[in-house]
């Protein structure tokens, strides 16, 4: 499986769970020059005006996938300041660039997933709200 390959499906299942757990989809794979943003996401909630301040966040997920055998390293590890420092930058430019307040509520979660070569059968974990402020 290439790397790319393994990406696409962490992807995939990732979607898969989020929308199983009540969440709509905002977009995938939104990308400028300075990154990407993975998965954006929000629950549902119909009752509710449209930038009410008591709905729900908007998630901007980081997927990580890795074949389960790469010794002992757990996706999520692989999500460092660096990288948390520039999915909260991505994440206010996206908010910016699609004319939401600046007191909307957002997280940045990410989804570790370990996938086994042979099998293709996977063990997604959710850390919601993982990467905090500064």
């Amino acid at each position: 499986m290439t790397t790319k390959e393994l990406g696409n499906l962490g992807e995939r299942l990732a979607c898969e769970y989020l929308v199983k757990k009540g969440f709509n989809i905002l977009g995938k794979n939104w990308r400028i020059t300075f990154g990407e943003i993975d998965i954006i996401a929000r629950k549902k909630w119909h009752f509710l005006p449209l930038f009410s301040s008591s709905r729900s966040p908007i998630h901007f997920v980081e997927v990580k996938t890795i074949i389960d055998s790469d010794r002992g390293f757990f996706p999520e590890q692989h999500v460092n300041y660096q990288k948390q420092q520039k999915l909260r930058n991505l994440a206010k430019i996206w908010l910016k660039n699609n004319k939401y307040p600046e007191n909307i509520p957002y997280q940045i979660d990410i989804i570790g997933i370990l996938i086994n070569e042979e099998t293709r059968n996977a063990k997604l974990h959710f850390f919601g709200n993982a990467v905090g402020d500064i």
